[in-house]
């Protein structure tokens, strides 16, 4: 059996998956991307390591999906400490329901 199936079978929950992001993010992508990518997300395929950058989080998992249809993602936002950040102050906020990016 192939390497990447084996890594593949120990990735079976969310939690392990996230895991094996954010080390490979820490490991090989954090200090390339940060100095010129703040702010913009990053979906790294958790079973080869590749990393995809895009501005909106849609964008970043386009494109790797778009170069390996069948990757297993975990996407970070760079530089900050989680993807997308939710509170419950925030549903009260006429802002709660507006798109993460503006369409058209």
């Amino acid at each position: 059996m192939p390497e990447a199936a084996e890594d593949l079978r120990t990735l079976n929950t969310p939690d392990k998956i996230a895991e094996a992001g954010e080390k490979l993010y820490e490991e090989r992508h954090k200090a390339s991307l940060e100095p010129d990518h703040e702010g913009e997300f990053v979906a790294i395929d958790v079973v080869t390591g590749e990393a995809y950058v895009g501005e909106f989080p849609e964008e970043a998992i386009q494109r790797a999906k778009g170069a390996a249809p069948h990757s297993v993602l975990h996407l970070i936002r760079i530089g900050a400490p989680g993807a997308f950040k939710v509170s419950y102050a925030a549903r009260h906020h006429d802002w709660w329901n507006r798109p993460l990016r503006q369409v058209g």
